[in-house]
């Protein structure tokens, strides 16, 4: 057999592998691209979030508690972070770049830092009233806040949230340059309760519901009395995001008459705030908890009530916003939260693998067609070499033997359906040439 026809057959067979690796190597750098723009589109449900709420004597701290409680139950570790308050809180998600959700006060931001709503944070919704309580001396002839003039105020702590809705009354009253508070700002709730009782002070701020030991404190106390904001309602329509809540007489305590009149106070409502881009997966995981611990009726919300849309300073997150109005998303909606975070995953690397499947799959014909008109090149090639030779008498057995082996390596080729009229036209060729070669 002519080495130069070997030469030719063996190059179109090269050419061929080169093509399949070639293939095979575009496919697995497809599915590795793939897999990464769908990590990056879809990225993993984290496996840990930080929860940050106040200090732990605080009722925001006991929430997080229950909600670490919540989302530990379905396979996320929840980190609890005691802050001093909204301030605190605000400025650790703001700098922090982890998984976070935070409990902070409604209009918050107003009242730290440059007074600038804060880039790159959300809200949740929101979830429950915290009635900010101004408790004064009895006899102090403070009957409403315009009334705090030059008087001795604690108006919280740095970073608490009574500091930033006292500083929101006070400036939006007027009075907020004209009261001395300087000198007391580093007490703590029960040390200005105590300074207040010894009549070292003339008023004191306080958030939270009445569960608060020092709030507890005042409202059993003699001497002291808790007093009604003037103008709430209309302090509500220049700040939305805040309630306004009339605290009837007896509701804490109807045996010991706790408060022993009506209180109308000014509420903030807690939000839940996280980063932007939180993994909807973990949005929908707060959400649910929110639903189960806030949704039933308090001493201060009717039931449904809370969480909401509504009483919220900071953007709503989009995904909240999904789940307000149509409920969980995907396959949340049917699924456990374990089983359908592992469904989302999974699709992450099924997906390429199917698109890069499919088009190898569209490939394979082509690669079969390729593979057979090279072959079959090939022949022809040999076979014409065959015919045009001038020496067909002398070697007409060799011929005769190489077409013996063409015919049979033939048979072994895997002909497309497509081409299989050329196939028959070449073993007629073959057919034909034998012919001739045996009439010599």
């Amino acid at each position: 057999m002519d080495t130069s026809l070997k030469t030719d057959y063996w190059k179109d067979v090269e050419r061929l592998s080169e093509y399949k690796r070639a293939i095979a190597i575009v496919a697995a750098v497809a599915l590795v691209g793939l897999i990464l723009l769908m990590s990056w589109l879809r990225p993993g449900v984290p496996k840990e979030v930080s929860i940050l709420a106040g200090p732990q004597s605080s009722r925001s701290y006991q929430w997080a508690e229950r909600y670490a409680d919540y989302v530990q139950a379905h396979g996320i570790r929840a980190k609890i972070v005691s802050t001093a308050g909204s301030g605190d809180i605000l400025r650790r998600l703001s700098d922090g770049t982890k998984p976070a959700v935070g409990f902070l006060q409604s209009g918050a931001e107003r009242e730290v830092g440059d007074g600038k709503q804060p880039a790159g944070l959300e809200s949740l919704g929101s979830l429950y009233f915290e009635p900010t309580w101004v408790f004064v001396r009895d006899g102090a002839a403070i009957v409403e806040l315009t009334d705090l003039r030059g008087k001795r105020v604690f108006a919280g702590r740095p970073g608490s949230d009574a500091r930033a809705t006292a500083h929101a009354l006070l400036r939006v009253f007027g009075v907020a340059d004209l009261v001395d508070s300087k000198p007391y700002e580093e007490l703590t709730p029960i040390e200005a309760a105590d300074a207040l009782l010894a009549g070292n002070l003339d008023a004191i701020f306080l958030a939270g519901e009445s569960g608060a030991k020092s709030i507890r404190r005042l409202l059993d106390a003699d001497g002291v009395h808790a007093v009604s904001v003037q103008h709430a309602d209309v302090y509500r329509r220049i700040q939305p995001d805040v309630g306004e809540l009339l605290i009837p007489q007896g509701l804490f305590d109807l045996a010991q008459m706790i408060p022993r009149q009506d209180v109308r106070v000014v509420a903030p409502a807690i939000n839940l705030v996280a980063r932007e881009h939180l993994h909807p997966a973990l949005v929908d995981l707060f959400l649910d908890a929110a639903t189960s611990l806030h949704g039933g009726p308090s001493l201060l919300a009717e039931r449904g009530t809370f969480p909401s849309q509504d009483y919220t300073s900071l953007p709503l997150s989009a995904d909240a916003k999904r789940y307000y109005d149509k409920g969980p998303s995907g396959l949340r909606k049917y699924l456990p939260f374990w089983l359908a975070t592992w469904v989302d995953r999974l699709i992450v690397y099924v997906v390429p693998v199917l698109v890069v499947a499919s088009s190898v799959f569209k490939g394979i014909p082509i690669v079969i067609e390729m593979r057979a008109r090279l072959a079959l090149r090939g022949f022809y090639r040999r076979m014409q070499r065959i015919e045009n030779s001038t020496d067909q008498q002398a070697n007409r057995d060799a011929y005769l033997a190489e077409l013996d082996a063409i015919e049979d390596a033939t048979r072994n080729i895997h002909i497309p359906q497509m081409h299989i009229a050329h196939y028959f036209e070449f073993r007629q060729y073959i057919h034909d040439l034998r012919s001739r070669l045996e009439e010599l």
